[in-house]
């Protein structure tokens, strides 16, 4: 790839993230991504095209996996941690609260200017470190060496045009003993996605009633209409396939303690939920704990891998 093609991947990628930020804050709404603890909860009506926004439901698709990341990731009291790919900075902020000194990197304007915005407007003070928002890409930055007690990439290194290059850099910035962590969006395969629009039909959803469902089926039976593609960053779609390259690069340069993947195919339908918040959180939790089994005995793999190591000493 020429410089001037990766340039324009990075401007398209800048202005997909930019879009994204609108769209979620519509009519003033926080939405997960820029700040988890005060997160708007909006569950569209049906006539509606504003996106669902639940903190809840989030927080029972992350499980315990997220708060373990958030605190290895922090490990060191008053540490200096790198986040690549901040987005609008949901991360960078908690790692705030936790005490630790963040540089945090991102190409969208918008969502830098969100995320300075929910700094800005933080109420959860006490004992909190210090958070520095970039509007710059991170694999331009000098890292320095033996810098950072951690290195962070939140859905961010599979988007990377050159990940091997990268992670010299950050095995070079990283202090023996840190923490380097990633959480990456895996290929799903056709027995995940049949999982999907199996419970998608079966279940209540927001956006669908039962009659336009079937409705849907007919026009998918009879060639009129086709599944939805999955939408990935103009970044995802020029280099997926390092998803495979990040976890072969952590286990030859790094301690690999963690590695999990969940959410193979229950994050969409559970978000989708109608009805009651009794019954949607009791549904999610059913099907987020089925999504665990089948990803546990190997039948599907998870959607969202979580994979944390640290540097040899």
């Amino acid at each position: 790839m020429s410089e001037t093609e990766l340039n324009k991947l990075k401007e398209a990628e800048a202005a997909f993230f930019d879009q994204v930020a609108d769209i979620r804050t519509v009519n003033g709404h926080i939405p997960m991504e820029a700040d988890i603890r005060r997160a708007t909860k909006f569950i569209p009506k049906r006539t509606d095209k504003l996106p669902l926004i639940d903190p809840k439901m989030t927080d029972i698709l992350a499980g315990r996996a997220r708060d373990q990341y958030i605190s290895l990731v922090a490990h060191q009291p008053g540490g200096r941690v790198l986040d690549i790919g901040c987005g609008s900075g949901w991360l960078a902020l908690e790692l705030g609260r936790r005490g630790q000194h963040v540089d945090a990197y991102d190409l969208s304007p918008k969502a830098i200017a969100l995320a300075k915005r929910m700094l800005a407007e933080n109420p959860y003070q006490d004992g909190f470190g210090e958070v520095n928002y970039y509007l710059q890409d991170a694999t331009e930055v000098d890292l320095g060496e033996g810098k950072y007690d951690a290195v962070s990439g939140w859905s961010a290194f599979h988007h990377l045009p050159d990940v091997p290059a990268f992670m010299q850099r950050v095995r070079r910035a990283l202090k023996p003993g840190g923490i380097v962590a990633t959480m990456d969006d895996m290929p799903r395969g056709r027995l995940e996605k049949g999982f999907e629009y199996l419970f998608e039909f079966m279940l209540p959803v927001y956006n669908y009633s039962y009659a336009q469902k079937l409705s849907i089926v007919f026009q998918l039976l009879t060639g009129q209409r086709k599944l939805p593609a999955e939408v990935f960053t103009p970044m995802e779609e020029a280099k997926h396939s390092s998803v495979y390259e990040i976890e072969r690069i952590w286990r030859e340069q790094f301690e690999v303690f963690i590695n999990i993947q969940q959410n193979a195919f229950a994050g969409t339908p559970a978000m989708l939920l109608s009805g009651p918040d009794s019954f949607r959180y009791t549904a999610a939790r059913a099907l987020v704990g089925l999504d665990r089994l089948l990803c546990y005995l190997g039948i599907v793999n998870g959607f969202e891998r979580i994979m944390i190591a640290r540097k040899r000493v």
